[in-house]
């Protein structure tokens, strides 16, 4: 059974409200942060498969976060695997940060506060696994969570694939096929974590790759923001800088790119930044050149800054 709750006949005087609520049924107390509500496009759906409850979520806030007074008021049992499947997204959880790109997954304990940012438009599926099952299929019993595990390859893809098409498929999953595909889905899930033991060593360029994103996050409007700085700051060499980008299948250079190309579309969309001319936005965000911004931004996005702007003040 499958329930819904999209928002686009919604009015937008009701829109936060409507919302609010509709992600309170599903996935428990969150507040959502939206630049403008005027233009906030989200649709939540509830599907089971193997017993578990499975939240689709789509939506283009700027951020949700869950806070101590929405969890001491609701059930904070669950422990959420969620898997990004459009755009991309941040989510930090007990000094921890798991960036997400399409296929990557991560685990956020309702125990705790928890805060996802978004770049833009974004696709997520939210597995809800009690607490003390996930536990005792983990290794060490410990969860470890907002730590990215990667669905590019190994173990990761295979839950990746098996996630997606069991929620695709779970309107056509018997109830006498629950404990199977339940018990494949834990299954999966301990020998994906396996590689995330505290010894290990993929772990920990987990953490340092974390680490070196967050030094970026906060220089990102730094024209001069470059590998040997960077390195400097994180306490690395710049060759292992390089080495543990190219691990993640991006480079530095790539990496910044998109990020600050992410933010400049944001305030190109953002009432609040209309008097700031597109030039004065790219060079805010570190590009000091307006013809090599319009370019990336073309690559990047399908459309001019220009066009981008225009077609936002239409909507």
């Amino acid at each position: 059974m499958e329930t819904s709750y999209p928002i686009e006949m919604i009015a937008p005087a009701e829109r936060a409200d409507y919302w609010t609520e509709s992600l309170k049924n599903v996935c428990g107390g969150f507040e959502t942060f939206s630049s403008d509500w005027s233009k906030f496009k989200g649709r939540v759906e509830l599907r089971n498969i193997g017993g578990f409850d499975v939240a689709g979520i789509s939506v283009n806030a700027d951020k949700i976060i869950r806070s101590r007074k929405q969890i001491a008021q609701g059930d904070n049992k669950y422990c959420f695997l969620i898997m990004q499947m459009q755009g991309r997204a941040v989510l930090s959880q007990r000094n921890n940060e798991a960036f997400l790109e399409p296929g990557d997954m991560t685990l956020i304990d309702s125990g705790y506060p928890s805060e996802f940012s978004y770049d833009g438009f974004m696709e997520q599926i939210s597995l809800h696994i009690p607490r003390e099952t996930l536990e005792s299929c983990l290794p060490y019993r410990q969860i470890k969570e907002a730590r990215t595990i990667s669905g590019v390859s190994g173990m990761g893809a295979i839950i990746r694939d098996f996630l997606a098409s069991t929620y695709n498929e779970a309107a056509y999953i018997g109830e006498q096929d629950y404990p199977l595909v339940r018990e494949s889905l834990l299954n999966f899930l301990a020998a994906t974590l396996r590689g995330y033991s505290p010894e290990s060593t993929l772990d920990i360029k987990v953490l340092q790759l974390s680490h070196i994103r967050k030094i970026i996050e906060q220089n990102l409007t730094d024209p001069n923001l470059s590998p040997t700085k960077v390195a400097k700051l994180c306490g690395i060499s710049t060759r292992q800088l390089h080495r543990l980008f190219k691990g993640d299948g991006v480079s530095f250079g790539e990496w910044v790119r998109r990020r600050r190309l992410s933010e400049a579309r944001r305030q190109l969309a953002n009432k609040h930044f209309s008097g700031q001319s597109i030039i004065q936005i790219a060079f805010h965000w570190g590009f000091n050149d307006a013809a090599h911004f319009s370019r990336c931004f073309r690559q990047e996005f399908g459309q001019s800054p220009r066009q981008y702007r225009l077609s936002e003040r239409r909507l």
